[in-house]
Parts: C-alpha cells; structure tokens; sequence
C-alpha cells in the first residue's frame, strides 16, 4: 500500500482506495486530498500520484495472489513433500509409517487445506467482485482465471506470491480464531477485556443510549473486532488497518457473513510440529462467534472501518481535536518511529480526551 493511500467511508460508499462502511453508514462527512487534488475530484494527476496509483495497484494484486496461492503454496510445502518423504523410505520402514497412521494424517490434513480454501476463494471473491468469477457459482470460469492469472503473475513476478505473503495468509486464518471464534474468547477477555474496562470507567457517567456522541479511534485494528465491540458498548468506533490482507478479511467478516458460526475453517492444520494430539491440527473452529451486523446501538453508534498509514490519515488537518478516546491494542510496536504516533494522536484527539494502551 502507498505511504499516502487512504479512504474513508461516506454513507457506506468508499472513496478513493480500499475503504468500507461496517455495520451501518459513517455520518462524519468529509474528503481528503492527496497532493492537493481531493479524492474523487477531476484534477490533473501529477506523476506522484500516479506512481502511488500503480502502487497500491500493485499491492492489491499481490494481496490477491497469496490468498488465490493458499492452496498450491500449502500442499507443496505441508503435504506432498512430507508424503514424498515417504515414498523414499523402504518397504519396511513405510509399512512402520503407515501403520502409525501418519499417512492418514497427512491426506487428512490435505482434505482439510482444501476446505480452507473454499472459504479463501469466497472472502477473495467478495473483495474482488467484477474480477474474479463466483467461484460457487462458476467454478469452470474461476479454473480458467486463476490459469491465466497465475500466468500473469509468472511473467511479470517471476513467481505466484511471496513466501511472506504466503506465511499473512496462514496467520490470518488463526486471527479469525482470536478475534471471532467462541474458542478465542479467553484470549480477548485477556487483552481486549482490561482496555474495555478503561473506557468503562473513563466514561461511567454516559449510558449506553447516550455513548453514540464519544469517538473512539482504534488505530491497527486487524479484523475489526475489538472496534466493533467498543460500538457495542453504545460509542461511536472507527477502526483503522493498514494491511490489506487484513482488510480483505475483515470486510469478508463483518459484511459478507449472514449467520453465527456459519463459517467452518481448520486454522491449525498448516502446523505438524508443537502439538499434543493429532486432532488438535485437525479440529474445526467456526466464525463468528456473533453476527456482526447486529448492533445493539446501531441507531446511535456509528461504526466504520478505513483504510491507510495512521500517520498520514489522521495526521490531516480535517482529524485534528475530533477524537474523544484512542485505543491500541499491540499497535505502538509496529512503529518505526513511536514518538511519530504519538504527535499524530495528540494532534487528532480532543484537550481532555483519554489513550488507552495495551
């Protein structure tokens, strides 16, 4: 993603990059700019601007061929090559193996990496409608794309993804598990639950009803759930991610998903070392834990999700005094330079409001 990409919701439509409206239309009404030219506007691009375009077009699409790769990049390195592994072996040793029931394990793992990828290609899909077919509904079309895309992505790449890239995909799938599942309940009362406490007790003498009017900023929001559950507390939340593969998931989770728990995934089933038995790899999780649409306070809360570099879109002049309370949670570390998102909070919360660090 550029230094300078951003967007922000206006009545759930997004302007410019990569932005979306969760759970109901965000009322602030405003528009940046970049480089002086406002976003949606008919100004001249300078050639900086360009560049930043071709950027995060860029970015997007290798967001886009690690989540389309999860598959081949899975089964080459998890399966096939521990099953070749035991092709080598003697007679006697792989009859040891088998009767172990290792392999068994393994092509089990391999049908599990494969049901994943049923839930990757449809949160894909959503974030790429217009460009990539349904794969529920046209899967002979989607073989065909995914045929002439990876082509693409050798000729221009050299390869289908990058292997870092590969690693976010595989840790976004443990993420839903910490921040959606009922299984990483424990996990967010540990974390989430003191921050929830301080902006409890910070602001005890507003109710519930009457919260909608206090902004809370929730900079490296991941997928959204620690904003959406300070909005179920009956405040105002916007969260703000840089990442794009954690966009991509979060838009899937809090607008795509129509029913609690209507999502099976098996997050764990990449990791054949560390683990006490066999059916911890393979056990099923399923999200969300809570339908994210329903909001308790949706006619007095607003709830939005944007997109960018916290510096450079709560650094502008339009955020500046507007935020009551701003929350963080493993979000100062990812810093290069701390005391940088320090001046940009300070510059953009109002003279009495609250940091609330975790």
């Amino acid at each position: 993603m550029s230094g300078n990409s951003h967007s922000h919701t206006h009545d759930g439509k997004p302007c410019g990059g990569h932005g979306h409206d969760h759970g109901g239309s965000h009322g602030h009404s405003h528009g940046h700019t970049h480089d002086g030219q406002p976003c949606g506007g008919h100004g001249d691009l300078d050639s900086q601007a360009v560049k930043d375009a071709q950027a995060e077009a860029e970015a997007m699409t290798d967001v886009v061929a690690a989540f389309l790769y999860y598959k081949t990049y899975s089964l080459n390195t998890g399966i096939y090559r521990r099953l070749h592994s035991i092709d080598e072996l003697s007679d006697e040793h792989r009859e040891i193996v088998t009767s172990l029931g290792l392999i068994d394990k393994i092509k089990k793992a391999e049908e599990l990496i494969r049901e994943n990828y049923k839930f990757i290609l449809s949160l894909t899909h959503e974030n790429t409608v217009g460009s990539m077919p349904n794969p529920k509904e046209n899967p002979d079309e989607l073989r065909e794309f995914l045929k002439m895309f990876f082509a693409y992505r050798e000729r221009t790449s050299g390869k289908p993804a990058k292997d870092h890239h590969m690693d976010k995909v595989i840790s976004i799938l443990k993420q839903f598990v910490r921040d959606w599942s009922a299984e990483g309940k424990e996990e967010r009362e540990a974390t989430y639950g003191p921050i929830m406490q301080a902006l409890e007790d910070e602001f005890a003498g507003v109710t519930p009803e009457e919260r909608g009017k206090i902004n809370v900023l929730v900079p490296g929001a991941g997928l959204g759930r620690l904003a959406y559950d300070i909005c179920c507390r009956g405040f105002s939340s916007q969260g703000n991610e840089f990442s794009y593969f954690m966009l991509f998931a979060s838009n899937f989770i809090l607008n795509k998903v129509e029913k609690p728990e209507e999502i099976t995934i098996y997050p764990f089933v990449h990791q054949f070392s560390n683990v006490v038995k066999a059916e911890d790899q393979m056990r099923a999780v399923r999200i969300p834990d809570v339908l994210p649409s329903e909001l308790p306070y949706k006619d007095t809360a607003e709830f939005s999700m944007t997109a960018g570099d916290f510096i450079e879109v709560y650094g502008d002049a339009e955020e500046k005094d507007k935020w009551d309370a701003i929350v963080t949670c493993f979000f100062m570390d990812t810093a290069k330079n701390a005391i940088k998102y320090l001046e940009t909070m300070w510059h953009a919360m109002k003279p009495g409001a609250v940091w609330i660090n975790l």
